[in-house]
């Protein structure tokens, strides 16, 4: 019987797993940021301003709109959608009209939607990371339980279980901070202060212990919590911590002592300038690394990351590089990330990314981010 203390979603068993996240977080951000070329995106934004403008000067808008080609209506939705203009403030437009622009926004939302996952698949398969070139499994670590009674020392041991080929159920059901009872676990090693163990998903079962069961137990799990650069001195080093962060710079990928290692510098506008007028403490430098490969086409993380909010869990905090006055973290094979902050792992880095796009989207920021993006520069061209 054990409590997950944290839960590793759905990975590869070799290093592809870190290629297809690359590959598909960059196409993500590319489709999610409309990266297809600063002309064709200008180009775009200016038909969209003159079908607006069009539509709010027009007598009777809702019949010159009947008139227009889908290119036109489609550069206006994309203006609209841009610009962040609700139709309710559109008052030039009858109901039907704006039915009718609501249905075509949604068919373009569709369409582009499956225009992404037909890319992404072409992308992988291209790249040879297909679905059926890696083995799926589940990392999970788990700490020993203590019975209220016991009048020793509470000192659980750790274990870190992984499931081969995970049920559908295992990976949409199993839930840190519950205690389930185990069954079909074979160990690895018992020789370190933490267990291994695997087994196959359909030969493994998670029973969950019922609440009132639980209550029969030493407090066991601390819930996930969010950090910002202004609290990270607050945790020791070594520590885990899962933070928020707008994406600065993305370096490119290296080969380090038989290792793949790329580093990614980012933000979250928690700070504030010091006295003497300069920026500090408000960088973080992550460390991401692998198995050395021959191939370093395709790197870890997009460069394509850049200019994005994205949530990180289960990174580790190493010493601060005071020099440079930046914080340091560790991405270990446990950690991951997410562009998505409504993803049910990173939920709880939700509030953080509003407020950190809120705050990357102010004008007074430009010249914050310029400067930390100039900061960077200097510091990897030492």
């Amino acid at each position: 019987m054990a409590c997950i203390s944290y839960l590793r979603s759905v990975m590869s068993n070799s290093s592809k797993l870190e290629r297809r996240s690359a590959l598909i977080e960059g196409l993500m951000c590319e489709y999610q940021r409309g990266i297809n070329g600063a002309d064709s995106q200008n180009d775009t934004d200016c038909e969209g301003a003159k079908v607006f403008k069009l539509l709010e000067s027009a007598a009777e808008p809702e019949f010159l709109m009947a008139d227009m080609s889908i290119e036109q209506l489609t550069s206006f939705t994309t203006y609209k959608a841009k610009f962040e203009v609700e139709y309710c403030c559109l008052p030039f437009l009858d109901r039907s009209s704006r039915a009718k622009l609501i249905m075509l926004e949604s068919e373009l939302q569709a369409a582009m939607q499956m225009q992404m996952g037909k890319s992404v698949t072409k992308a992988l398969e291209d790249a040879g990371l297909g679905e059926r070139d890696v083995t799926p499994f589940i990392r999970i670590r788990v700490v020993g339980l203590t019975s209220l009674s016991y009048e020793g020392e509470h000192n659980p041991k750790e274990g870190i279980v992984t499931i081969w080929d995970p049920t559908e159920s295992q990976i949409t059901e199993l839930t840190e901070g519950k205690i389930y009872i185990m069954k079909g676990l074979v160990p690895i090693n018992t020789d370190s202060d933490i267990l291994y163990l695997h087994g196959r998903g359909s030969s493994s079962r998670w029973q969950p212990l019922s609440p009132k069961a639980s209550e029969s137990f030493q407090p066991f799990f601390n819930p996930r919590k969010p950090i910002s650069l202004s609290d990270l001195g607050e945790i020791p080093i070594s520590s885990e911590f899962d933070i928020a962060a707008y994406v600065l710079y993305v370096g490119d990928a290296y080969t380090d002592v038989q290792q793949t290692r790329q580093w990614v510098f980012v933000t979250d506008g928690s700070t504030q300038h010091s006295y003497s007028g300069e920026i500090s403490n408000n960088l973080l430098a992550i460390s991401f690394s692998a198995p050395s490969t021959n191939d370093l086409s395709i790197p870890q993380i997009s460069n394509n990351l850049v200019g994005s909010v994205v949530g990180f869990c289960n990174l580790i905090k190493r010493a601060k590089d005071v020099q440079n006055a930046i914080w340091v973290g560790d991405a270990t094979e446990n950690s991951i990330y997410f562009i998505n902050a409504e993803a049910a792992y990173s939920s709880h880095l939700k509030t953080n990314s509003a407020q950190i796009l809120k705050w990357a989207k102010l004008s007074s920021s430009n010249s914050v981010i310029h400067a930390l993006r100039q900061r960077v520069r200097s510091i990897v061209s030492q």
